[in-house]
């Protein structure tokens, strides 16, 4: 059962760890993306920051827009035509591919790798998406900004430097949401992967280790999605009634949660499923496939 933390008049949030309660509630109509500031202070600080500091021109980005919204489905529908490898187009450089496998053989640095990925995933929107040292760092503090509240983070936002860092993201992906999403927010499950495959392949028996069980190895969800209950919802998933502005957090990448493949990753068959599922696949296979030769010094 999952975990509900409700404190009258400061917090009502629940914590989802179970697979199947996960994949229950992600399919409830209920819960959704709308967040509505409303509930206690502790929900309103969370849907808040979402609402600030994850839209453009006051549209939220593709991976918190409501289930409902039209132009969202049309659009991740669209992404899943254009990014998959199937229809010919090549989605990567043998430079930008060189740059990936020297990093998973043991060469080059994390940083190099990351500014890689994100002009990968850049290009996928625009064919001169620049991405730079300053670019990848202010993904980077987006990301840490996105799991969850630190003394660190206050101070970002005292000095202005979240913003600074937002606002440069918002410039190279020209107020695209979804351009902004890839490169501030999805590059980092690639390079997550890269880093696993990394360590995979230092391992003496990476020689025998296949493309698909690589990418199956090296492959995570996301640590957290959230939703917000919007009518009241009784759940056998906890043993209260669930009020309108609850918080809850689907931990769709905690190890008792997480399963393998498309969809315990990708979300697939479901209405958030990401559109990028077989771009990422492929990618993975190519630096793995790429890796194989001689480590770097």
């Amino acid at each position: 059962m999952a975990r509900h933390i409700r404190v009258p008049g400061l917090v009502d949030v629940v914590l989802v760890t179970d697979a199947e309660e996960i994949r229950a509630l992600d399919e409830e109509r209920k819960l959704d993306r709308r967040f509505v500031p409303r509930g206690p202070p502790v929900n309103r600080l969370i849907v808040g920051r979402i609402r600030r500091w994850f839209q453009i021109k006051g549209q939220p980005l593709p991976s918190l827009a409501p289930r409902g919204d039209a132009v969202r489905a049309e659009r991740q529908c669209a992404l899943a035509a254009e990014l998959d490898p199937a229809g010919g187009r090549a989605l990567w450089t043998a430079a930008q591919l060189h740059r990936l496998t020297a990093f998973v053989r043991g060469g080059g640095s994390r940083d190099d790798a990351a500014v890689a990925i994100q002009e990968i995933v850049g290009r996928q929107f625009y064919p001169d998406y620049e991405a730079d040292q300053g670019s990848w760092k202010a993904s980077e503090m987006i990301d840490r900004f996105r799991e969850g509240f630190s003394p660190v983070q206050i101070l970002w936002l005292i000095t202005g430097k979240l913003r600074r860092a937002r606002n440069l993201l918002v410039r190279r992906a020209r107020e695209d949401r979804w351009a902004m999403h890839g490169t501030a927010i999805g590059m980092h499950g690639i390079l997550h992967a890269l880093e696993r495959m990394r360590d995979l392949r230092a391992t003496p028996a990476a020689a025998s280790v296949d493309e698909d069980t690589a990418v199956g190895r090296c492959l995570a969800p996301p640590t957290q999605v959230p939703r917000t209950v919007e009518d009241a919802l009784s759940t056998p998933v906890t043993a209260k009634q669930l009020r309108p502005g609850t918080v809850v957090l689907l931990q769709i990448g905690k190890p008792d949660s997480y399963a393998p493949g498309g969809e315990g990753v990708f979300m697939h068959g479901h209405w958030n499923a990401c559109p990028a599922q077989a771009f990422v696949i492929a990618l993975l296979r190519a630096v793995w496939r790429g890796s194989s030769g001689a480590r770097s010094a």
